[in-house]
């Protein structure tokens, strides 16, 4: 049996943005043309923010994010 080591800890520092792989940049067909945006989640950091809404800046003022699962679609 493999027991846990208790040497290992967890990484240190800031944890690189997955989407635009810490580069802080994305690629954008919008508008029907590439170009490049700011990672809308990590606002153009590169670095991992927990608990950030990517879609919240795209919202109309006051309206809530859905806390709800959306319902499976057969």
């Amino acid at each position: 049996m493999a027991e846990a080591k208790e040497d290992e800890k967890e990484p240190q520092g800031p944890i690189p943005c997955s989407p635009c792989r810490g580069t802080g940049k994305l690629n954008s067909n919008s508008g029907g043309e590439p170009h490049e945006v700011d990672c809308p989640w990590c606002e153009g950091s590169g670095v991992f923010i927990e608990e950030h809404d990517a879609q919240a800046s795209q919202r109309p003022e006051g309206e809530v994010a859905d806390e709800k699962p959306q319902a499976e679609v057969d």
